[in-house]
């Protein structure tokens, strides 16, 4: 498996392998502990591609990896110098590129800048750990925790109306927790494809009194709002987490996220709801959405957001096409290399029925197993309709991948 990394400084695309388990396979050959240290980092091959870089810089990358013993692919217009900007594949073990990083320090023509980023990428990309701080709730990830879906909506595309009610809607809440939810995400306005948006007023009556009989929960909330106003009133209630399908792109939003210390879901969507499946198209699906989130990524901490508040969502379903959204799955590793835990949404959403030819209430096992590849592929966070399936599946997944080879 080939797992696509993207750094946008210089929109950089990196593509990494890693062989698992190496260390305890020297272990049980007999290795000492100082030749494992030694030997592990050869062990660990990375097939890097680099895009947009200065021809001259890349000349010299290529002239530094050769040096190192790794290999470096070039486009030919490099060859005939007829490119200002160049693509570049690098290929090589985790000790080849500490040495090619140290190397490129050294260098003009963004040699150092290069170097830099590569070294983020890289241990952004090694990084399995997260604790995510929302408000007073801290969330370790690992294990992968449930995001259950409440929709107070009359129209959402899965469940629309049937928790409508307040009463409906908290009993669902409530019935989730009991299933094995981590967090519970209430939504007051449908993004289904095509909808409409509706006014704050509106979405207020929708949210705030079901928050306000949620109150005694023991698990973070989250509301599923791009709205400023909505998540002020949503936080000033208890609400832990904004899921912001917009990823602060409302004037205020950040500000909002920051002054609460809540955690915030910056997501990646291509237009808005009412026009985003109406032919979407990517050049390079997963790395038009790295770009984009690393950009939200950074003006979320330039308005004070902390990191440990961060969570990426690449946007199933939003803005995508079905092979768009099986690209995303298949090459979710990818999205490690920014340094965030990761959510994804795929419950019950049309392009699993376009795939199994059925409708929303026949989409789980589809949708289970979209979520079992998107957790072996690095997704921390499901958002999803069924707990208790989810739960069921993910143990069987979590003890599979906790087995030494």
């Amino acid at each position: 498996m080939v797992n696509f990394l993207i750094i946008n400084r210089f929109s950089i695309m990196f593509n990494a392998h890693v062989i698992n388990d190496v260390e305890e396979k020297m272990q049980k050959i007999g290795v000492s502990k100082d030749g494992i240290e030694i030997m592990k980092k050869k062990g660990r091959f990375y097939a890097i591609k680099l895009e947009n870089l200065p021809l001259k810089g890349a000349l010299l990358l290529k002239q530094e990896a050769l040096a190192a013993g790794m290999d470096c692919s070039l486009p030919w217009c490099a060859a005939t110098l007829k490119c200002e900007k160049v693509p570049a594949i690098l290929f090589g073990t985790q000790r080849q590129f500490e040495i090619l990083i140290e190397k490129m320090k050294m260098q003009p023509f963004k040699g150092k800048d290069m170097a830099e980023e590569i070294l983020k990428t890289l241990r952004n990309y090694e990084k399995d750990e997260f604790l995510i701080s929302a408000r007073d709730f801290k969330i370790k990830v690992p294990p992968v925790r449930l995001m259950g879906i409440l929709n107070v909506t009359p129209d959402s595309f899965s469940d629309g109306g049937k928790y409508f009610s307040v009463d409906a809607a908290v009993s669902r809440a409530r019935r989730m927790v009991e299933k094995g939810a981590d967090i519970i995400d209430i939504g007051g306005e449908s993004s289904r494809p095509f909808s409409s948006p509706i006014s704050e007023e509106e979405e207020l009556h929708r949210v705030i009194p079901v928050l306000e009989n949620l109150d005694d929960l023991k698990i973070p909330i989250s509301v599923d709002t791009y709205k400023p106003r909505v998540a002020e009133e949503a936080l000033k209630r208890g609400a832990s987490i904004i899921n912001d399908i917009f990823a602060l792109r409302k004037d205020g939003m950040a500000e909002v996220i920051r002054d609460y210390d809540a955690a915030v879901v910056i997501m990646h969507m291509k237009g808005e709801p009412k026009n985003m499946q109406v032919n979407p198209t990517y050049e390079d699906t997963v790395s038009e959405i790295m770009r984009f989130l690393r950009e939200r990524i950074n003006f979320a901490k330039s308005k004070g957001i902390e990191e440990d508040k961060i969570i990426i969502d690449p946007g199933i379903g939003f803005g995508k096409r079905v092979e768009d959204n099986l690209v995303i799955l298949k090459d979710l590793n990818s999205f490690r290399s920014l340094g965030y835990p990761i959510l994804i949404g795929t419950s019950r959403k049309s392009f699993i029925g376009k795939i199994l030819d059925v409708d929303t209430d026949q989409r789980l096992e589809g949708t289970i197993a979209t979520n079992i590849i998107a957790i072996m592929n690095g997704a921390g966070i499901l958002r999803v309709h069924d707990v208790k399936e989810h739960l069921r599946a993910i143990k069987i997944a979590e003890e599979i991948m906790r087995v030494k080879l």
